[in-house]
Formats: structure tokens, C-alpha cells, sequence
């Protein structure tokens, strides 16, 4: 059966929990989308056909012409096509490498769609998972930013130091996923003292990110969803003070919705705007009364602060979606 009509394309994977609260809210509002999950990829089937250029997709019974149903595309979460099978029914590493690069092809084929508004665009999400492209642009369009040396060379990793004694703070220069056979483990920030100086073939192993430590801090995640920004404040509910990395803090924090002053939220537009983006997670911190940008994730979680913290995030992710699908 074909379906025919413009919808939302949905590009994701089964256990994506943010993506669900959307799928909630269009379905409230009665909105037609196509959710693509990567691993069920293999179980449908794909055709793109040339002269006459056309890229189809099956859902179970229904095949949707991607080219002519489809204005926006939701690029969320898209993993690889084996992902939801156990580790002893896979294929051979090798096997699953060559049909993960022939799918990534195939969704590679999706940027070429004309007249398609993206929440990303990929190329613009990669673009933007450079953290060193990350601080020119903050740096670039006025946000204050802690300073920063990216190296493997100890030398110039004590030099930082002594210009800020007490502590700096070390950060992954790309991803902070390290994948084990048996789990994975991210490397969160974490802060370096004066023994850890000392550990040349330690630093010299990767570049890194170091920065001055920016103690004592208030941290906010703030989500920005096309011209609109949804700002959080991350608290203790005790009143101590929040661990260096909030993140590594499981317990213990409240996250509430606030405002930020009129020139920092314009600059975290500005920012999402000139990375090429509609959607962005940017963390900042307050020190000293001044606002310091750390990072943006060009598609951050954010299904924690709808759910249990009551942050309309979907339905301004929904607003938006549908906006561009009906222009």
C-alpha cells in the first residue's frame, strides 16, 4: 500500500525515549510521520530509481515516496542495523561493517531530497561535534570563554596551570564514549591537580582539552529549538555545591526552568543559527556573575527535563517540525 501526502520524516532508532515524546505529541495533533527506525531497516526494503528520480521506504505494509511526501526531516538519533540483535546472532564484524556502510549510503541519498528542511542537517551536525570548531564560533561571536589549551604537550599543559594555580580541568577533544566488548563508559570532565602534571606519557598520548577550572560554578543546560530557547538551572537539592561534571551526579540535582539575561540568550541563537542548525543542547556556566560558554551538542538528550521536569520541549520540537512541514 502507498501512502501519499507530506509527512515528517522520523530518523531514529527503537530505544530512543526522546523521540517517543514527540511521536506522542503529532500523534495529539493528528500530524502524519514516518518513523524510520535504523534496525528495522533490514526488514523493509529501499529503491531509488534513476532516470526519474524517486526514493522509496517500507514500513511494514505501507511504502512512502520519501521524494514527493517528505519536507522535513527529524535527523534524531539513527544508530546501525544490527543493534537490537544479540551479540552471538550477529554476523561476522566484518559483515556488519559492510552493511552498515551500505545503509549510511542509503541514508546518505536522503540530503539530496530537494526543498528539505532538516533538524539537522548531518553535515551540520558533524561539523558541529568539532569541539575546537565549538570555541572559535563562541569565541568568535562574544561569548566568554574559560581559556583553553587543546595539546599533547605537557610543557604547554604546566604553562596553563601557572597561569591558573589551584586546578585546571581536562575534556575529551571528540567523543567521550570508550566502547568495551564486555560495557561502554564515558569519560567525563574531570579535573586535573598537580601529580597529574607530572604524567608526560599520560598527556602525551591524545590531544586534549584543558581549561581553567571555573569554581564555584552554577551550570545550565539550555535547549534551543529554532528562535526559541528553553533554559535550565541545575541545582542541588540540598544546597551543596554540584559536582564538577553534573552529569556524573545521579542523584541529588533539580533541574528548573529559568531565564537568562536578554544578551546570553541572544548569543546561544546567534550560535545554533551560525552553526547551521535548528536544534541545539548548549551547557553554560555562571561565575563570578558572568556567563561562560562550555560546549553545545548539536543533538542532545533532552527526553530527561521533559519527563519527570515538565520542560515543553516536544511540543516546541513539534511546533517547529510542523511549521516547516506546512510552509
Amino acid at each position: 500500500m502507498a501512502v501519499t501526502g507530506p509527512l515528517i520524516l522520523l530518523l531514529s532508532n527503537k530505544w530512543d525515549l526522546s523521540l517517543d515524546f514527540v511521536v506522542r505529541e503529532l500523534r495529539k495533533r493528528e500530524h502524519p510521520f514516518l518513523r524510520l527506525n535504523t534496525e528495522d531497516l533490514i526488514n523493509g526494503s529501499a529503491v531509488v530509481t534513476f532516470p526519474q528520480f524517486h526514493i522509496f521506504a517500507s514500513k511494514k505494509t505501507s511504502i512512502v515516496d520519501l521524494t514527493q511526501d517528505v519536507r522535513v526531516v527529524w535527523n534524531r538519533r539513527p544508530g546501525h542495523p544490527y543493534d537490537d540483535i544479540e551479540l552471538a546472532k550477529r554476523p561476522s564484524q566484518a559483515t556488519q561493517r559492510f552493511v552498515n556502510d551500505q545503509w549510511y549510503s542509503w541514508l546518505e541519498a536522503l540530503q539530496v531530497l530537494p526543498e528539505i528542511t532538516w533538524v539537522n542537517h548531518p553535515q551540520a551536525n558533524g561539523k558541529m561535534e568539532s569541539k575546537i570548531r565549538q570555541l572559535w564560533l563562541a569565541n568568535e561571536i562574544g561569548f566568554r570563554i574559560p581559556e583553553t589549551v587543546i595539546t599533547n604537550d605537557p610543557a604547554s599543559v604546566r604553562e596553563l596551570a601557572q597561569r591558573h594555580p589551584g586546578a585546571l580541568v581536562a575534556k575529551a577533544l571528540y567523543s567521550p564514549l570508550i566502547e568495551e566488548e564486555d560495557r561502554d563508559h564515558f569519560i567525563f570532565t574531570s579535573q586535573i591537580d598537580e601529580p597529574d602534571l607530572d604524567d608526560d606519557a599520560e598527556i602525551s598520548v591524545c590531544p586534549s582539552i584543558y581549561q581553567e577550572a571555573l569554581t564555584p560554578k552554577i551550570d545550565y543546560r539550555v535547549t534551543v529549538i529554532g528562535d526559541q530557547v528553553i533554559s535550565a538551572r541545575v541545582e542541588s537539592v540540598d544546597n551543596t555545591a554540584v559536582a564538577l561534571d553534573w552529569r556524573t551526579q545521579e542523584e541529588g540535582l533539580t533541574f528548573g526552568q529559568c531565564s537568562l539575561p536578554e544578551d546570553i540568550e541572544g548569543l546561544c541563537r546567534r550560535y545554533v543559527e551560525q552553526s547551521g542548525l535548528l536544534f541545539g543542547a548548549i551547557d553554560l556556566v555562571e561565575h563570578d556573575g558572568e556567563f561562560y560558554f562550555l560546549e553545545i551538542n548539536p543533538n542532545g538528550e533532552w527526553g530527561w527535563l521533559q519527563k519527570p521536569h515538565g520542560f515543553p520541549i516536544a511540543e516546541t520540537l513539534c511546533d517547529l517540525l510542523v511549521e516547516h512541514d506546512q510552509e
